[in-house]
């Protein structure tokens, strides 16, 4: 692909000057990803902004992606230019890296915007009405999006919809070909019943089977490294929450299967939560798998007529499946009374643009201070990390100073980092530190181990055995496709010791030896190396560099130690 690439936006200045990294000013990280990182920067000659998604080749290689990044960025060229679509202006790479230069969506993310108190059911119709419009033009192109969430859609300069993240997409859909293929999976795997639909019975065996054993919750037992699966059906792309049945058991998708994740996200525009919600990810697959969904009294009744009729197990039943020209039956549900489809982007959106952001004004000032050196080296990652946990404390001092409620319904927990703002859980400055004495703080009568906040170290002393805990913090524990939440403590022993938070249980410990290895995936995912099986183990704040870095810390003092007295531990 080429330097520069025209569209009708504007797009980084080049002449004939072939870009590299050093044409920009990286200011700030908005976000990343299993082997990327997106930040917003600053071109040099023109000052312009844009959002720059940098992948490591290292990265893609080992994780075997190179399909994914490939068909993204086929889809960002097939889609730039359209409206209710991130721009794709160039690309460009070095040794090390490859570097998409792309839209920054200076306003967030919908799922962002769905904590403000004035978003009511009048911006849940217009964004919704906005999404579809960007879904025909999709679907028209024969492309499938098949990760459709709030925070995969993006907001303008204008407060506009621009839908983000193709790597789980598809390319150049065929309806008769997904047809042929449905038709061949129903005769091999799941046979029609005179009591059951094919769709429901695979899900039915999915359930049984696929999941069986997961009630048991013996982590010290599990094998931890995600393994290739021999049974294709078991292997899903897109999002616990949103994700259609028929991609969570593996049969063919289609354009419908980006109408379920769409419903989804409308019913958490009406009600600020998502329909399929439950304590971990094989309950939330038993109710997509049974559409299980329950609404409330307050629900509003057209958004519920709309969401029960594109919640449909089976792909041919949902509204506008066969809508020839697409989705008229969704148009004209009496959910979008009221709206002229044809004028949408064209008008004001009902949601003003936030006060202040790197686009208008100085709010930048911090991003770019002046003298900064234009290119991406470790100094300037650093510096970034750096602005990243400053905004993360911020965030936690402003919650704490709201009294940090969690009532009413509004979304509530984790929002990812991607758009023009970053948020973070309330233990997102705790988790990070390298404890060296006991806090004070909340008594460990009142600890709620299913809130984000770690609480006091004294409410995790007694599972230390009298050790000094060095750090602690809530670390995901993954198996296959699930992912447990612990908390994690760090000892002097050396141990490793993960905690059940919500039922204060202890589940085991990671074997400390001679050979023990830790391994940073990214900011968010690093891997435990010990001689019988990889523990592979997610910070959800983004602190797998702490977590590594510790480690490797105190195993080294503690075999350091042993060697020079002679001896070895027995671990």
């Amino acid at each position: 692909m080429s330097a520069t690439m025209e569209n009708n936006r504007i797009h980084p200045s080049s002449g004939h000057h072939r870009l590299n990294a050093n044409d920009f000013y990286f200011g700030k990280m908005l976000g990343e990803g299993s082997f990327s990182c997106v930040y917003l920067v600053k071109e040099v000659r023109t000052s312009k902004k844009f959002a720059i998604k940098v992948c490591e080749k290292r990265l893609i290689l080992r994780e075997k992606k190179q399909d994914y990044v490939k068909r993204e960025r086929e889809v960002l060229n097939r889609l730039t230019g359209k409206p209710g679509f991130l721009g794709l202006y160039c690309t460009f790479q070095d040794r090390t890296k490859l570097y998409f230069v792309m839209t920054y969506a200076c306003n967030g993310t919908l799922l962002s915007l769905l904590s403000r108190p004035s978003f009511n059911l009048d911006c849940a119709r217009f964004y919704a009405a906005e999404m579809l419009l960007a879904l025909e033009t999709m679907h028209n192109m024969r492309i499938l999006h098949r990760d459709i969430k709030p925070e995969n859609i993006l907001l303008d300069e204008h407060m506009h919809v621009l839908i983000a993240d193709f790597g789980s997409s598809k390319l150049d859909y065929q309806e008769e070909e997904a047809q042929n293929e449905t038709n061949e999976a129903e005769k091999t795997d799941a046979p029609a019943s005179p009591t059951m639909s094919s769709a429901r019975k695979h899900a039915q065996q999915v359930l049984e089977k696929a999941y069986r054993d997961d009630d048991d919750d013996t982590d010290d037992t599990e094998d931890i490294h995600p393994v290739a699966r021999s049974n294709k059906r078991r292997s899903f792309v897109g999002t616990a929450q949103y994700v259609s049945p028929e991609i969570l058991t593996g049969t063919p998708s289609s354009p419908a299967s980006d109408l379920w994740s769409y419903a989804c996200t409308l019913y958490q525009m009406v009600c600020g939560v998502p329909p399929f919600r439950a304590a971990s990810e094989y309950l939330i697959f038993q109710k997509i798998l049974r559409c299980l969904v329950t609404y409330g009294e307050g629900f509003d009744p057209c958004a519920k007529s709309l969401i029960t009729r594109l919640l449909q197990i089976e792909q041919d039943k949902r509204l506008g499946a066969h809508d020839k020209p697409r989705y008229t039956s969704i148009r004209e549900h009496p959910f979008f009374s009221g709206i002229d489809f044809d004028t949408l982007r064209n008008g004001p959106a009902p949601m003003a643009p936030t006060d202040e952001t790197v686009l208008n004004g100085d709010a930048g000032s911090n991003y770019f201070p002046e003298g900064m050196k234009p290119g991406l080296d470790d100094r300037q990652i650093t510096r970034m990390l750096n602005l990243k946990l400053a905004d993360v404390e911020l965030s936690d001092d402003a919650r704490e100073a709201e009294g940090d409620t969690d009532e009413g319904d509004g979304p509530s927990g984790a929002r990812k980092a991607i758009g023009g703002s970053v948020t973070a859980t309330r233990s997102g400055s705790s988790s990070m530190k390298l404890t060296k004495s006991l806090t004070g703080g909340t008594s460990t009568s009142s600890f709620d181990g299913s809130k984000n906040d770690p609480g006091p170290l004294s409410v995790w002393e007694p599972f230390a055995d009298g050790e000094t805990i060095l750090k602690h913090g809530y670390v995901s524990k993954r198996k296959g496709l699930f992912a447990r939440r612990r908390m994690f403590l760090l000892t002097t022993g050396p141990r490793l010791i993960y905690i059940d938070p919500v039922n204060m249980v202890k589940k085991g410990e990671i074997p400390w030896t001679a050979t023990l290895s830790v391994e940073a995936k990214n900011f968010k995912t690093f891997y435990v190396h010990t001689p019988n099986r990889t523990y592979y183990l997610e910070d959800p704040e983004g602190f797998a560099l702490k977590w590594c870095d510790s480690i490797k810390e105190v195993h080294r003092k503690a075999f350091l130690n042993s060697v020079n007295d002679g001896n070895v531990p027995n671990v």
